[in-house]
């Protein structure tokens, strides 16, 4: 507990930042589906066949996976906050609709003709009969909405829009439990905050003859005054932050959600800021799909790709060929289909591969995937999500190899080899580069039909970049060949238990390098 609160504390400014962002996104998207989803369900009450259209509508944004819907959105919006806020401002309109929808509806008729014979307009009805009557259900309803999106904004952290989220991923692909709790602790505390407060709101908009103790009233408007005190002030602050750097010229760089293309993404960063004037901010992004469409929108300026998958999942390629070969006809293909270039290899390959513990292995006289194959009907697969459904992944090489599994579990990259330690799975698709295989003496098989194609890192940007940015080049160029798969293996290890960030644990790598001061 006592290591928790230190590592805690250390986390504190990270922490701020990201929760402030949360604040932020969470906000804005209840507060949209407030402002149009209270009217819409005043609206709809004229006709029930409306109501159930609409509910029907909203109720449909509910049942769409929150990821998938965030990936369906980045080719129109991009990434980032904006596409965030849509996407949670859907999830949030169903609750607010449905009960402001039932509290009016639910109103006494008697007392809505009493206020019709007492010479009131149907606007007059509305808003002094109504709405104070139904504030109690329609308030309900924004603090169920409030309190799923806090919860549902974690996600949104894998397009890059920041929040509690990253450090709950981030702590998860890395197995570091303290961090997870770093992100979910505060995204607990603020729903609970959140609902505490819409609770105060609640009864200062609820008319004191409805009230079971008026004489409260005037307290939790006091409370409210401070609250609404401390949101302008985080409001004006946040938009100071936010405004403090424009016009400073930025490059943003790309990476995936999982720690070597974090130590990458760092990488390329610090050798920027090293070398050139730009401020750099670095965005982590989730699936390799998401990514490839910020870079092609150009939300990001440049990120770290493995070749085999550019070849294979983004090109769509199948015929087997060497590294130099691959990596050429991506470049090609590349600037002639999608307005992209890719520099020169940065000297290390991190390939898939099959992980078993030894003494299993050994027990079966399983080498390669082909004697694999004899067993694996009887044996559990783990890897992680992208694998899946990849050409290059587990769909190719379930015909290239004619393999199935007894069954086969999707997870997080981060809690894969942690799986096959602990005896849940027998087989786990790695990265080869993973520090944990050295760590646990895994056996990685020999891919004896090579089918997996070379997976060399490359820095991947837009079309014509290196005209307009040739410092940006020449910085990134200076990785070029810079590491080997030993070093690739022992930086991931150190970032996953090592006492130090990752941001000094790179710093002190490039140095020793020479690659900056």
């Amino acid at each position: 507990m006592n290591s928790f609160i230190k590592y805690f504390i250390e986390k504190l400014p990270e922490v701020h930042v990201a929760l402030m962002q949360h604040i932020e996104i969470t906000g804005l998207a209840v507060a949209i589906a407030i402002i149009i989803g209270v009217p819409i369900g005043i609206f709809i009450i004229r006709s029930e066949r409306l109501s159930k259209v609409v509910l029907t509508i909203a109720g449909i944004f509910q049942t769409i996976p929150s990821l998938a819907l965030f990936g369906l959105i980045i080719p129109i919006m991009g990434i980032g906050i904006k596409p965030a806020v849509f996407v949670l401002f859907l999830y949030s309109l169903l609750p607010i609709i449905t009960n402001t929808y039932i509290g009016i509806k639910g109103v006494d008729k008697s007392t809505i003709q009493s206020a019709i014979g007492m010479g009131m307009t149907n606007f007059q009805v509305l808003t002094k009969v109504k709405l104070p009557i139904a504030v109690a259900v329609i308030m309900g309803g924004i603090r169920i909405s409030t309190v799923a999106t806090i919860g549902t904004a974690t996600i949104a952290a894998l397009i890059g829009a920041g929040g509690l989220g990253e450090l709950i991923f981030r702590g998860i692909s890395t197995s570091n439990n303290n961090l997870v709790l770093t992100g979910a602790i505060p995204t607990a505390i603020l729903a609970f905050v959140a609902n505490y407060f819409l609770g105060v709101l609640e009864k200062v908009l609820t008319p004191s003859g409805m009230l079971t103790n008026p004489k409260e009233k005037k307290k939790n408007v006091k409370i409210l005054k401070i609250v609404l005190a401390i949101l302008i002030l985080g409001i004006g602050f946040r938009i100071y932050e936010n405004n403090k750097n424009r016009g400073i010229p930025t490059i943003v760089v790309g990476h995936k959600n999982y720690n070597e293309q974090r130590i990458l993404g760092v990488m390329m960063s610090q050798v920027i800021e090293a070398k050139t004037n730009y401020k750099v901010k670095t965005v982590e992004l989730g699936t390799g799909t998401v990514i490839f469409e910020a870079i092609k929108s150009g939300d990001i300026d440049v990120y770290p790709e493995y070749t085999g998958v550019a070849y294979a999942a983004y090109l769509g390629k199948k015929e087997k060929a060497d590294a130099k070969t691959v990596f050429d006809i991506i470049k090609s293909e590349y600037l002639a289909d999608h307005n992209l270039d890719i520099r020169e290899p940065m000297g290390f390959e991190n390939t898939y591969a099959f992980a078993m513990k030894p003494e299993v292995a050994q027990k079966y006289g399983i080498k390669t995937i082909s004697d694999l194959k004899r067993y694996a009907n009887n044996m559990v697969l783990s890897g992680p999500h992208e694998f899946m459904e990849r050409e290059d992944g587990l769909l190719g090489i379930q015909k290239a190899y004619n393999i199935r599994f007894k069954s086969i579990l999707s997870m997080d990259q981060g809690l894969v080899i942690n799986s096959l330690v602990s005896d849940k799975i027998e087989v786990a698709l790695v990265y080869s580069t993973d520090g944990l295989i050295a760590k646990h003496k895994l056996l990685l098989l020999e891919d004896d039909l090579k089918f997996f194609p070379p997976y060399e890192v490359v820095v991947t940007m837009r079309k014509g970049f290196e005209n307009t940015k040739g410092d940006v080049i020449e910085a990134l160029d200076s990785l070029v060949e810079a590491l080997n798969e030993d070093e690739m293996q022992e930086l991931n290890l150190l970032a996953i238990e090592g006492n130090e960030p990752i941001e000094n644990i790179i710093n002190k790598f490039l140095q020793n390098k020479g690659i900056i001061k």
